[in-house]
């Protein structure tokens, strides 16, 4: 279990592999970068963390959580989020003095999730992506959205101990 805060959720069914969760809706901070997948994750990282450790518009420091997330939305675009602690709703949450960061709010929905250890890097995320993709086929069970990177752990885990995970949108009737 992770020493932080992080989205709410129940899992309503295991499959060899994976699990089907429902999460309810929770505010991030994000933002989108453009670059390739192993490169750009330090820029969005910066803009993101510096949202939460003051430069916003109470100059409040809040507190890490996770995963972070990541999910290509473009060729060579990225969007990162950081999860908002629970604790704020979007009237008390201060605002981002960086354009390039943005707040929303992510509606509840059902994912799959496939835990990984390892490096973070575009191949391991693309192969765990394409066994989860594989399994969910062979479940019969309909993709709704696109896949996203979860990251619990942080950079100085060593890699063998980091608890990743890939999450993809999926219709579930359960």
């Amino acid at each position: 279990m992770s020493r932080y805060e992080q989205p709410e959720y129940s899992v309503v069914a295991r499959a060899d592999g994976y699990e089907i969760r429902h999460y309810r809706s929770y505010l991030v901070a994000e933002t989108t970068v453009d670059g390739e997948f192993d490169s750009v994750g330090s820029v969005a990282f910066r803009r993101l963390a510096g949202f939460i450790f003051g430069r916003n518009s109470d100059q409040r420091k809040m507190n890490m959580t996770v995963p972070v997330t990541r999910q290509v939305v473009g060729e060579d675009r990225h969007r990162y989020r950081f999860v908002m602690e629970s604790a704020f709703n979007e009237s008390d949450l201060p605002q981002p003095l960086d354009d390039t960061v943005t707040i929303v709010r992510v509606s509840d929905g059902y994912y799959a999730a496939r835990p990984y250890r390892g490096n973070r890097n575009e191949r391991r995320f693309r192969r765990v992506e394409a066994a989860l993709l594989d399994d969910l086929e062979r479940d019969d069970i309909e993709v709704v959205g696109a896949a996203q990177s979860a990251v619990y752990s942080g950079p100085m885990t060593p890699p063998m101990l980091r608890h990743n995970e890939v999450l993809i949108p999926v219709a579930w009737t359960g």
